[in-house]
């Protein structure tokens, strides 16, 4: 198990192609302490497209104990879980 992990969160998307909201910020705040999942459930937003299907995409960067940087890059269904370090 890491003992430092550093998730550096370079943008975030959540929405459908005709509507999407930048949420980086929001899922950078929501990574605090030991939890290193998140969902859209999460995020504090209003639905961008209701009754519409979504994805929440993530491009990141994570640092693991002293190694080296390693890009991140996970799209989901809007109900699913996003682990950034499974």
């Amino acid at each position: 198990m890491p003992t430092k992990v550093i998730i550096e969160i370079e943008y975030a998307v959540y929405g459908n192609q005709a509507n999407t909201v930048d949420v980086t910020e929001q899922v950078q705040n929501a990574l605090s302490g030991d939890d290193l999942t998140i969902s859209s459930k999460r995020l504090g937003i209003e639905n961008p497209a209701p009754n519409e299907t979504k994805h929440f995409a993530v491009k990141a960067n994570i640092t693991i104990d002293n190694n080296e940087p390693y890009p991140f890059y996970y799209i989901a269904k809007d109900y699913e879980t996003i682990d950034f370090i499974p």
